[in-house]
C-alpha cells in the first residue's frame, strides 16, 4: 500500500523513522572510516537520506529508486569521529512539498582506549604513589635522627 494511502488512513502525517546500524568493518581508531547503513520502511523507494552527528548534518545521500536505504561512508578523522549519529529521510509529499520522517534510534560509535594509554596511567599512578611512600618514610627517618639526637630525657618528657 503507497506510503500517502497509510498517511491518508491514518489521519497524521508523521512518517516513520528510518533503521539505522553500523556496519562492519567496525572501526577501531578515529583514523578508521565508519560504515553507517540508513533504511527506510517498505514502499519507501528511493528517498533522500540525511545523516547527523551530535545534531549536525554530516553527509546527504539519495537512495536508488529501487532501494531502500543507504550506506554512509565517512573517511577515518573529522567528521568520523567518535559520537552519536541519527539519519533521517525524506519523501515529496502533498504540494510536492519535502517532509521529513523521524529521526531514527542513534547508534553510538566509539573508540577503544588503546592499551599503551592504560598502561602509562597506571605507571604515573604507580610512580606518585612510590614518591609518596618514599617522602613518608623519609619523614619518619628524620624524625627518628632528631629523637636521637636530642636524648631519651627530651624524648620521655615529650610524652
Amino acid at each position: 500500500m503507497p506510503w500517502t494511502v497509510l498517511l491518508f488512513a491514518a489521519g497524521s502525517l508523521a512518517i516513520p523513522a528510518p533503521a539505522i546500524f553500523l556496519v562492519p568493518p567496525y572501526p577501531k581508531s578515529q583514523e578508521d572510516p565508519i560504515h553507517i547503513s540508513c533504511t527506510a520502511p517498505k514502499d519507501f523507494l528511493g528517498v533522500n537520506f540525511t545523516l547527523y552527528r551530535e545534531g549536525q548534518i554530516v553527509q546527504l545521500l539519495q537512495a536508488p529508486a529501487n532501494q531502500l536505504g543507504v550506506t554512509f561512508n565517512l573517511s577515518g578523522g573529522g567528521a568520523a569521529s567518535g559520537g552519536k549519529f541519527w539519519c533521517q529521510y525524506s519523501v515529496v509529499g502533498e504540494h510536492s512539498q519535502p517532509q521529513l520522517s523521524d529521526l531514527s534510534q542513534p547508534v553510538h560509535v566509539s573508540f577503544p582506549v588503546p592499551t599503551w594509554i592504560l598502561a602509562l596511567s597506571l605507571s604515573l599512578a604507580g610512580a606518585l604513589l612510590l614518591l609518596t611512600g618514599l617522602a613518608a618514610f623519609a619523614v619518619v627517618v628524620r624524625r627518628g635522627e632528631c629523637l636521637k639526637k636530642t636524648g631519651p630525657r627530651a624524648a620521655s618528657w615529650q610524652l
